[in-house]
């Protein structure tokens, strides 16, 4: 009989045993098979309605339900708007990691969505998103807007002066104000800074630019305006172009030379033989103007004292001869006079 007890502790031992280590190789066997697990303690969080000028932040908590250690290797914002901060990258089994989000709602409005990426160890998934979202009600402000942001001047000549008529409207819903304008030293304008422009207002600046000084060549400044509108502090005008040397004054003379005959001719009247005129032409850019018109001999008459000539216009100037000033000399020797013309040039003294 006690050798039947005996056998039966040795067989009840033998089966604990078994049993006890059958669970220990399950334990260690089952840790193995349970890599790293990130879970989140939600995946989309709303801020509801917010100012324009708020700053909302929301902590999302990660956690490692896994059995290995878990890595935070990135977390990345879709958007410059959402900043991120992890307080602990490494989370070791049964750990967690507080990620704090703050979103920067400046220059939206209305319903925004914005996504948080976090990458991980996590072999079932190596991604996860969070999303944020928010009603931004934007916070009564100016508005500036301009049409055209790019002043071409093309080809010009020096001494040219273009303009460029620059509109601002006030889009927002406080007064817009213009309060300095930076410019280089060729482009001109009247208007008196600082510019009030009241909500729904549009004001013209008429900038004009003066190339007389201007070196030749190309053309690449900007304008700059700088107003209170919170969003765009300043605005840009973009001038371009290429400024060449200033055309040479040309004058034009048809005939070159006037012939008086004093030959009897009975086809010719008495008017033609003493009355000639020449034609004047600029063929230049810029206003000509003959300051004086003279004659080397007394015989010969100018009708006109002075004369201007616009760019592409032509003008006569009418000569008589007055024969009875004429010394009386045989027929068939010739005569020869002049007709000076003296032309006015401007002379440009900068201070």
């Amino acid at each position: 009989m006690l050798n039947k007890n005996k056998k039966f502790i040795i067989i009840l031992i033998s089966a604990v045993i078994i049993i006890v280590a059958g669970l220990i190789f399950y334990y260690f066997s089952g840790s193995s098979s349970l890599p790293p697990t990130l879970s989140l303690s939600e995946e989309e969080w709303d801020f509801g309605k917010i100012k324009e000028d708020e700053r909302p932040v929301h902590i999302f908590t990660l956690s490692n339900t896994g059995r290995e250690e878990l890595i935070i290797e990135r977390v990345r914002a879709s958007c410059g708007c959402t900043a991120t901060m992890l307080s602990s990258d490494h989370l070791p089994p049964g750990g967690s990691s507080e990620l704090k989000v703050t979103f920067n709602p400046t220059g939206y409005s209305g319903l925004v969505k914005k996504d948080i990426y976090i990458e991980s160890n996590d072999p079932a998934s190596p991604q996860k998103k969070l999303t944020i979202i928010a009603e931004v009600e934007p916070i009564p402000s100016p508005q500036a807007f301009f049409s055209n942001s790019q002043w071409e001047l093309g080809l010009i000549s020096q001494g040219e002066k273009p303009t460029f008529n620059f509109i601002i409207e006030n889009k927002g819903e406080l007064d817009l104000v213009i309060e300095k304008i930076d410019a280089s030293e060729y482009v001109k304008y009247e208007v008196e800074v600082p510019l009030n422009i009241l909500p729904g207002e549009k004001r013209e600046i008429i900038f004009t630019y003066d190339s007389t000084l201007h070196e030749v060549g190309s053309v690449r400044e900007s304008v700059r305006l700088y107003c209170n509108d919170p969003k765009r502090k300043a605005l840009s005008l973009r001038i371009e172009g290429y400024i060449q040397e200033k055309p040479a004054p040309a004058l034009g003379i048809s005939p070159v030379e006037m012939s008086f005959n004093l030959v009897s001719n009975a086809e010719s009247s008495q008017e033609e033989e003493v009355i000639k005129k020449i034609s004047l032409t600029n063929s230049g850019e810029e206003k000509l103007k003959i300051a004086s018109i003279k004659a080397s001999a007394d015989y010969l008459i100018p009708l006109s004292s002075e004369l201007e000539l616009n760019p592409g216009e032509e003008e006569e100037i009418v000569v008589r001869l007055e024969k009875d000033k004429i010394s009386n000399q045989e027929s068939g020797i010739e005569e020869r006079g002049y007709l000076y013309l003296t032309i006015a040039l401007p002379v440009i003294i900068s201070r």
